[in-house]
């Protein structure tokens, strides 16, 4: 683990593909027990908490929380919503994919590949654009990001109000009109 509580980020390092059968699909109240289970890096969230994302992804289009399971395990998830304009750093308004955890055990397997994929395609449906910020010290997210094509836009210190540990983040945009 690194001092950020991530990973160590080593591109090279690829776990064969997991073997069991993958669903991808939106959370719904059920899955409360496997998130709540899931250990969250830097960020704690409680039962209620969970509860609260589950209920306004399920009544707000422009939320959007899938999971990942294998052989009917929950083993990772991610997220997309849109962003209005942040009033005070100016980040931009659009839809926004936010966080992929996955599970330990599932790491470097192509989950967080898989999940982009689903949210990319979530926002296609919504917008000609779509929107990413990592901590510039978040190599593996960058360089996930920028297999899809996303490009960067900005680095500032902070994003939509979000500081980050390295001291900056970046910005990163993806055409969905090509």
């Amino acid at each position: 683990m690194t001092a950020s509580g991530f990973a160590a980020y080593d591109p090279e390092a690829w776990s064969s593909e997991f073997s069991g059968d993958l669903v991808i699909r939106e959370a719904v109240e059920g899955d409360l027990g496997g998130l709540a289970g899931i250990e969250l890096t830097g960020i704690t969230r409680t039962r209620d908490s969970w509860a609260e994302l589950i209920r306004r992804s399920q009544e707000d289009e422009n939320r959007h929380l899938l999971i990942a399971e294998v052989d009917g395990a929950l083993v990772a998830f991610a997220q997309a919503h849109f962003l209005a304009e942040h009033p005070i750093d100016r980040a931009p308004a659009g839809y926004y994919l936010a966080g992929v955890t996955v599970v330990p055990g599932f790491r470097r397997a192509g989950l967080g590949r898989a999940l982009t994929v689903a949210r990319i395609g979530w926002i296609s449906g919504r917008s000609d654009e779509a929107w990413f910020f990592a901590s510039v010290a978040n190599a593996a997210s960058i360089d996930l990001h920028r297999e899809f094509g996303f490009q960067e836009a900005l680095r500032a210190p902070a994003i939509h109000g979000v500081t980050f540990d390295a001291g900056e983040g970046i910005l990163c945009r993806l055409d969905l009109q090509s």
